[in-house]
């Protein structure tokens, strides 16, 4: 079993781009005209965007869009990346709600996405 996340997003093409951007996704296919979906991976991992007015559509019971308070781990290889995924956003004024700490068993800062998803992104250490 995998399990996919599938982020329901205002504006597929600006989330895209902060996925692509910052930590290091590629665009594996698009769907539909105008774009309301999207495959993006990074190595074995795979998130999906959908619109939400395409979600809506598919899923008539789906709530309102609202503000997220799941938090999305994205585990890095290497402490590197993550400090350069950090400086990166931070040197284009994005929302970090937690600054690079190190913390037990790990390194780890979070930001906001384009839609308000608590992202953590992470390195695990020994100690």
């Amino acid at each position: 079993m995998d399990i996919v996340i599938e982020f329901v997003v205002k504006d597929i093409f600006k989330s895209s781009e902060f996925y692509t951007k910052y930590l290091g996704f590629n665009i594996e296919f698009t769907e539909y005209e105008p774009t309301s979906w999207m495959q993006l991976r990074n190595g074995n991992t795979i998130i999906m965007l959908v619109t939400y007015d395409y979600a809506k559509k598919d899923i008539p019971n789906l709530k309102d869009f609202s503000l997220s308070t799941n938090l999305y781990k994205f585990r890095y290889d290497t402490l590197d990346k993550v400090k350069e995924i950090y400086e990166s956003l931070k040197n284009d004024d994005k929302r970090i709600f937690l600054d690079l700490r190190k913390s037990d068993y790990r390194y780890e800062f979070g930001v906001y996405d384009e839609d308000n998803n608590m992202i953590l992104v992470t390195k695990v250490t020994d100690d």
